[in-house]
């Protein structure tokens, strides 16, 4: 069920209004109801899926329990990496073995017929659940968090259909406790989850799937078009993808408020990072720091590579992680691509470098910059992110020689997005605005009167009605 879809309209304030109907005393009714809006929300897609969901959910609670039982430390692995094989072997199953086959034959030349390829979809939401299940598992077998005793609320952990199938991937110790909380109505704080989810729809419909139009159209056929174009194609997926995954997040946040839940922010303003470095700690924030701590420092504080040096674990950990991030967007060359060009980038801005008098990290000095900088870390995301949406490497570097060897023409923009890019600049003004806030709505009372403030909400649901295109997936679905 997409959240820009009529379905979902009726879906949610009939699950809001039952929720609240049951009563906050009557908490673990209310987790059976959210537990099956979540099944039915995700079954809705395909319902031969709950039963993956449903069993890796039972594999970690489990494992979780005999970790913690566990008398021996050989146990307490036994169970966590019974539990890891279980997650990452359905990862591979689905996501990975088809691209491993492909590129074994590719490699040593072996006849088509030699191995069978899988005919099956990628569940949707895989990456999400999985990663949020392994974390709770590798924090109970390093005590950071006690097991969970209560399978329902677990499931609930798990399932939650806000961030399901897209994110936040939300760490136990900070959703599952809200499963045992008493969950009191706050009328402020549905009014705030109604503005974000309203303002993530707009950054949907309005904008991410208007501006996509012209992205489809260039990154398609950018053999029609002059240097200009393209680049202006690119800069515009830059935002698409932005308006598209940050929306999905605000609705996601807003939708969870409704019921009482707080979930993690995902975005702190990522394009205006004065580096590649920092732009990590503000994109898809979650993701970036599941990796952190769950294979980058590990691997770096793994006694098994101490013939090593600490600056050798480092670079090496450091493309491992961002080859990996890259390989978790999809089993596609340009994906690995994408996550080793940053990840050379990230090595290069660690260089240690003299400034005033001191020794200061490379990514530190950027920093200090404003425009120049700014406009370097754009330049490479644009650049990197063609990889991220081109389906091959040949067709990645086919658009980059496009851009080199094609004349500079402007196209005809009005053909492919028009007067629309009002909305784009809307979008930027107003997350810009925002700063500190969750979302750009969110301080609209202390602000405006009444009057402007209703004009305001009406004029956006106004644009979401008008220019919404039939409803689109969410780009971070097929990851």
């Amino acid at each position: 069920m997409l959240f820009n879809s009529f379905d979902f309209g009726l879906f949610l304030p009939i699950v809001f209004i039952l929720y609240w109907s049951i009563g906050n005393k009557r908490i673990q009714n209310q987790n059976l109801l959210l537990l099956a809006a979540s099944y039915f929300f995700y079954g809705v897609w395909d319902w031969r899926f709950l039963l993956l969901i449903l069993a890796s959910s039972l594999v970690d609670f489990y494992a979780g329990k005999y970790i913690h039982k566990a008398k021996t430390q050989q146990k307490k692995r036994l169970w966590l990496y019974s539990s890891l094989t279980w997650n990452l072997g359905v990862l591979f199953v689905f996501k990975y073995y088809n691209f491993f086959l492909d590129t074994l034959k590719s490699l040593f030349e072996i006849p088509e017929n030699t191995f069978t390829t899988l005919d099956i979809i990628i569940p949707v939401g895989l990456s999400f659940y999985t990663f949020q299940t392994i974390g709770y598992t590798v924090d109970v077998y390093r005590k950071k968090i006690a097991p969970s005793q209560d399978v329902l609320k677990f499931l609930c952990f798990v399932s939650f259909f806000p961030q399901l199938v897209a994110g936040p991937i939300e760490r136990a110790s900070k959703l599952l406790p809200q499963f045992s909380k008493k969950r009191t109505f706050e009328i402020n704080k549905a009014k705030d989850g109604l503005r974000q989810v309203l303002w993530g729809l707009f950054k949907k419909i309005v904008v991410a799937d208007t501006i996509g139009v012209a992205v489809f159209a260039i990154y398609d056929h950018p053999e029609n078009y002059g240097s200009l174009t393209i680049i202006y194609g690119a800069f515009l997926f830059l935002f698409q993808l932005y308006a598209d995954f940050s929306g999905y997040s605000d609705i996601a946040i807003g939708t969870a408020k409704l019921f009482g839940f707080d979930l993690s922010i995902n975005f702190k303003l990522p394009y205006l990072a004065n580096s590649v470095t920092g732009f990590w700690r503000t994109w898809h924030i979650t993701l970036s720091k599941w990796f952190q701590d769950y294979v980058y420092v590990p691997f770096v504080r793994w006694k098994g590579l101490g013939f090593l040096s600490k600056s050798s674990k480092k670079i090496i950990g450091l493309l491992l992680t961002m080859g990996l991030i890259g390989l978790w967007h999809g089993a596609n060359w340009t994906y690995l691509c994408f996550g080793l060009l940053h990840g050379i980038l990230i090595i290069i801005e660690g260089i240690t470098i003299p400034y005033k008098g001191k020794r200061i990290k490379l990514h530190q000095w950027l920093e200090t910059g404003v425009f120049w900088s700014k406009f370097y870390t754009v330049t490479f995301l644009v650049v990197s992110l063609i990889f991220f949406r081109a389906s091959s490497l040949e067709k990645a570097v086919g658009m980059l020689k496009e851009i080199i060897t094609q004349n500079i023409l402007f196209y005809d923009f009005d053909a492919i997005i028009g007067r629309k890019i009002i909305f784009l600049v809307i979008m930027i003004i107003a997350e810009v605005w925002r700063k500190k806030y969750a979302h750009p709505l969110t301080h609209l009372e202390g602000i405006f009167p009444k009057i402007l403030r209703w004009g305001i909400y009406y004029c956006i649901i106004f644009a979401i009605i008008r220019y919404g295109r039939p409803q689109e997936e969410f780009i971070y679905f097929q990851f």
